[in-house]
């Protein structure tokens, strides 16, 4: 005759600290499969490397297209810069008649051209400028691919973590299914209640939603890394080493805002020659009759304006907010980044060591669940001491695998900090 039991009260409440126990009743589903992989994963490539994946999602950047217009820019201003003319010439035609007046005959023709000429000074501050702002292109193109490749890493970090999820997830369940089995034998052979067998399947059901949930948190993931970079494969390893070669100074960041600083210094330049005298060369052509005789002349002429400093106070001024607001912006982003790069340095200090303690912990978690198996076996600890120790078990293992992915993010936001690309 099988033997019947009364689940006591203290093993309800050890099983309700475990997470066995929770309040909704055991609704049948489908087997969840184990296996890690599934069709939304991504495989493995050997091939692949993190710089070869920032390049193909710099590739697949929509904003390409908006640096090539800027650079297009950049070398209209280069050209600009080396012109003698200031403005575009001006042609004039004009005739003059006495036909509505004594009409004697007078006829008259001229016909001329007028070219503003840039003194060599704004010449020098207009190239000055234009290479400015290549210097700023060049900048903004060197930002723009570190933050794809900040975005990669990211997405990589977060690949991993998403999968490593899914795997713990996948080990967690066959435990709890292993574990089922186990109790569901037992409850034939009259060893333990019936009502283990529902904690137990409880227990898996609970496992399985686990699993489920990583699944789908990876499969976001895996969909948002195909957008970002056009791929359907991921590195196999991507691992980076702390760069620290690397100064402040060659930071694009540092080096885009240093650039517009001294675009703006060459703007206010430009500005100023603009106030000086700008001279304008005319030449003309001339034809006058009288009736009689027809004379042909040509004529040379020089304008010189009358500069206002009050006219052009506005303009300078605001040529000095604009050199302001760019020195502003170097010292912050000169701040900013010297803080970033100590915040990232003092993270994978920290994460080094948080995967030393997740490892002394993983281990002596191991250790105890083997003596703990053994136990057990002899009889020495009940089924609800041993979920226990493997629960522990579980939790330290994953604390060690997540500690190892935390040490890749770390480094490599220490890499990003620094400025510097895969």
């Amino acid at each position: 005759m099988k033997r019947r039991f009364l689940l006591p009260s203290a093993l309800v409440v050890t099983l309700v600290a475990t997470g066995m126990l929770v309040a909704r009743p055991v609704v049948a589903q489908p087997d969840v499969p184990v296996d890690a992989r599934s069709a939304t994963s991504l495989p493995d490539s050997a091939d692949l490397t993190l710089a070869s994946v920032v390049e193909a999602a710099l590739a697949h950047s929509p904003d390409a297209e908006r640096l090539v217009a800027r650079s297009q820019h950049a070398d209209a201003m280069a050209d600009r810069a080396q012109s003698v003319l200031d403005d575009a010439p001006t042609v004039g035609f004009s005739h003059q008649t006495d036909a509505l007046g004594g009409d004697t005959g007078m006829r008259e023709w001229e016909s001329s051209i007028e070219l503003p000429l840039r003194r060599s000074g704004l010449r020098e501050a207009a190239r000055r400028q234009a290479e400015g702002q290549r210097s700023v292109v060049e900048g903004q193109s060197a930002m723009w691919r570190l933050e794809v490749a900040g975005r990669v890493r990211d997405l990589l970090a977060r690949l991993d973590a998403a999968q490593a999820e899914v795997t713990l997830a996948g080990q967690a369940l066959a435990t709890a299914r292993d574990l089922q089995a186990q109790v569901g034998k037992r409850v034939e052979y009259g060893d333990v209640p019936r009502t283990d067998r529902l904690l137990a399947r409880e227990d898996t059901l609970q496992r399985e939603a686990d699993l489920r949930r990583a699944r789908l948190q990876r499969d976001q993931v895996v969909a948002e890394y195909r957008r970002f970079t056009g791929l359907e494969r991921r590195p196999a390893t991507w691992r980076e080493a702390p760069s620290d070669d690397t100064a402040l100074d060659q930071h694009p960041a540092l080096q885009s805002a240093r650039a517009a600083m001294s675009t703006a210094q060459a703007g206010r330049a430009v500005v100023r020659e603009r106030g000086r005298l700008q001279p304008t060369v005319g030449f003309n052509l001339r034809r006058e009759e009288d009736g009689r005789d027809a004379i042909d002349s040509v004529g040379v002429s020089l304008s010189l304006p009358i500069p206002l400093s009050r006219l052009r106070a506005p303009e300078e001024a605001r040529a000095g907010i604009d050199l302001a607001d760019a020195q502003a912006s170097f010292r912050q982003a000169r701040r900013d980044t010297a803080l970033a790069v100590e915040q990232a340095r003092q993270a994978l200090t920290t994460a080094r060591g948080q995967l030393e303690r997740a490892r002394d912990q993983e281990s002596l978690a191991t250790e105890n669940l083997r003596i703990q198996k053994k136990a057990y076996s002899l009889g020495e600890i009940g089924l609800v001491d041993l979920l226990r120790v493997q629960s522990r078990h579980l939790v330290a293992h994953r604390q060690a695998v997540m500690s190892e992915i935390d040490l890749k993010r770390a480094i490599a936001d220490y890499n990003q900090a620094k400025g510097v690309m895969p």
